[in-house]
């Protein structure tokens, strides 16, 4: 090939690279650099783009680093899709550093509009390269771009192959680019593998939880999501989005545009557990009555408030079922008052305390199963006297944990209160989708939180461990517990707390081990995960990091910069790390407020 041959090829490949282009992005902005080279080395591979200054101003999300550009490569022809990484922006001016003349001339206070007319140049690194004319796969970006190939805005269709970010059908936001809106989701295969959420409160957490929930309901007809909902957070979902503020308006409009549906027909199903405290103070005993006295007291307070808000709310409460109805939603929820009964849970009483040592518990598992005649609580901690602890040679310390024990479960109020109430067997095993174990309005204590907890977690396993023998595994089961350190603390505390920790560690990492064969996928949120079991965090495949310390956001995998920026982010704006993404990490936009009911009027 000659010089007048070469000369011709390159100036149809120019020509070719132009269209290409114009084709694959909204506009082009610039060229690689001619005067500025662009490298490829084991240890460096950067890409300079020039920019004129009337792009330059004009396009106003020019300046931020993290942005997504594409270029089309004038030797292959490939597309490649490039990160911003840095700008280099210089005045007139300093095209004279030489001429000391014109330094003095120009050294002046005066403002100097017509020295910023200079291009700009913007430092990129590739990421994936595409032959997009033979529809080739995606591969690294490990060639050098040639000098004057174009770099253009791509069309999101184009991000999102090139990211490989729409993995599968549950959308998690848009990606952080200021251009264009590029949809992140990720299979719902992947929820089996575990997410750990972390920001600090008002970061958007809740909101990214409920959009996930909304998500798994318009996408996954056969799963179940089952919230531990100790903050109060979540109860409230069935409640319409108050459609008069701006803000919500706008996020369910995000959402409705990831999904291309929203949600109208929202059932939830709410267990609400029972102390004998509270059934004195009410004096409600039948199903009916609970779920009326639940209605004025915890949801019709949020109902005055959004019809104070001038919006129209026909409310209907009819046996243990709400229902709220709008022009724009439609909901209900059942009520499922609960409790413990002695005589169903005798087989696994020894196990529902988890502050019972090994040796208690094996001595009560025997104890119980052998004296059939033992109905209550009551009946039990009264039978176990010294003279009967003498007669199984029961250690003086097992004895004072066994003792200790039962007076804390009995202290709890929580057993054979004189009320209906619903076995959690039939949320099992039934038709409904969402479950919210509401342990916020319950007026129960903390340690009465987790014995719920440990015990509600204790039933879905086993439950899904007999379906996973028998073949029936059906759909997915989705456990979302919000302030998670609360439930499965770091090993610090006393003697009870340390052996507290090391069982429920040890439940909670073989539920989240065995969980992923069985379709059984969990979702922990946390302020900070240095409070958190270390076990959460390294079972979770999949951490989503909200506005957080910088330190944290290092240690979960941020580099410098990147923890630096998100620890000033606006709230929605998280990253996702993630083995299942190429890169392993993206930056998100998620929607906020969410599209269920989003709540807190201590703050109104």
């Amino acid at each position: 090939m000659n010089d007048e041959s070469l000369f011709n090829d390159i100036k149809e490949r120019i020509s070719q690279a132009n269209t290409l282009a114009v084709t694959l992005g909204s506009q082009v902005i610039g060229k690689v650099a001619r005067h500025m080279p662009s490298k490829v080395s084991p240890e460096d591979i950067t890409v300079n783009v020039s920019v004129d200054p009337v792009t330059y101003y004009k396009l106003p999300f020019l300046g931020r680093v993290g942005l997504f550009l594409g270029a089309v490569d004038i030797k292959t022809l490939y597309f490649v899709l490039l990160r911003i990484v840095g700008y280099e922006r210089t005045d007139a001016t300093s095209l004279f550093v030489g001429d000391s003349s014109v330094l003095s001339a120009s050294s002046t206070n005066e403002d100097e509009p017509g020295s910023l007319i200079t291009n700009v140049t913007v430092k990129c690194e590739p990421l994936t390269r595409m032959d997009v004319l033979s529809g080739g796969e995606l591969e690294v970006a490990d060639l050098v771009l040639e000098p004057q190939s174009p770099v253009f805005l791509p069309y999101s269709d184009i991000i999102e192959k090139a990211l490989d970010t729409k993995r599968g059908k549950l959308y998690l936001g848009y990606l952080d680019n200021a251009y264009t809106k590029v949809k992140v989701g990720i299979s719902p295969e992947d929820l089996n593998f575990h997410v750990s959420v972390l920001g600090t409160t008002g970061a958007g957490k809740t909101s990214f939880i409920k959009d996930v929930i909304g998500g798994v309901y318009l996408t996954e007809a056969d799963s179940k999501t089952f919230v531990l909902d100790a903050t109060g957070d979540y109860y409230n979902v069935f409640l319409p989005p108050n459609m008069r503020d701006v803000a919500v308006s706008r996020g369910i409009s995000e959402f409705s545009s990831l999904y291309g549906s929203s949600i109208r027909d929202l059932k939830v199903n709410i267990v609400f557990p029972l102390t004998w405290k509270w059934r004195r103070k009410n004096q409600v005993k039948t199903v009916e009555d609970i779920t009326n006295l639940y209605f004025n007291t915890y949801v019709k307070p949020l109902v005055d408030f959004i019809q104070s808000r001038g919006i129209s709310l026909n409310t209907k409460v009819d046996g243990n079922e709400i229902t709220l109805k709008t022009d724009y939603w439609e909901a209900s929820a059942s009520i499922h008052p609960f409790f413990f009964r002695f005589s169903e849970i005798r087989g696994l009483f020894h196990r529902l305390n988890p502050y019972f040592t090994e040796q208690a518990s094996q001595f009560l598992r025997q104890y119980i199963s052998t004296h059939k005649d033992i109905r209550t609580l009551d009946q039990l901690a009264d039978s176990l006297d010294d003279e009967e602890f003498e007669n199984y040679s029961v250690h003086k310390s097992t004895r004072d944990n066994i003792r200790r024990g039962l007076y804390i479960l009995r202290d709890t109020g929580l057993f054979d209160v004189p009320a209906e109430k619903d076995k959690f067997k039939d949320f099992l095993e039934g038709s409904q989708r969402l479950v919210i174990i509401d342990l916020y309005n319950s007026e129960i204590d903390e340690f009465s939180q987790k014995i719920l907890a440990y015990f509600f977690l204790d039933r879905i396993f086993d439950h899904r461990e007999k379906q996973m023998r028998t073949g029936a595994v059906k759909g997915r089961f989705l456990i979302v517990i919000d302030e998670a350190h609360r439930f499965f603390p770091s090993g610090k505390g006393g003697d009870d707390d340390t052996y507290y920790v090391r069982r429920v560690a040890g439940k909670i990492a073989t539920m989240m081990r065995l969980g992923r064969r069985r379709k059984l996928g969990f979702m922990f949120a946390t302020h900070n995960p240095m409070d958190l079991s270390d076990i959460v965090i390294q079972l979770s495949n999949t951490k989503v990091l909200f506005r957080i310390k910088q330190e944290v956001g290092e240690e979960m995998g941020l580099s410098r910069s990147e923890a630096k920026a998100l620890s000033w982010e606006k709230n929605g704006v998280a990253y996702i790390l993630s083995p299942w993404f190429r890169e392993g990490k993206v930056k998100l936009k998620v929607p906020v407020p969410p599209p269920l009911g989003h709540y807190d009027i201590s703050r109104t």
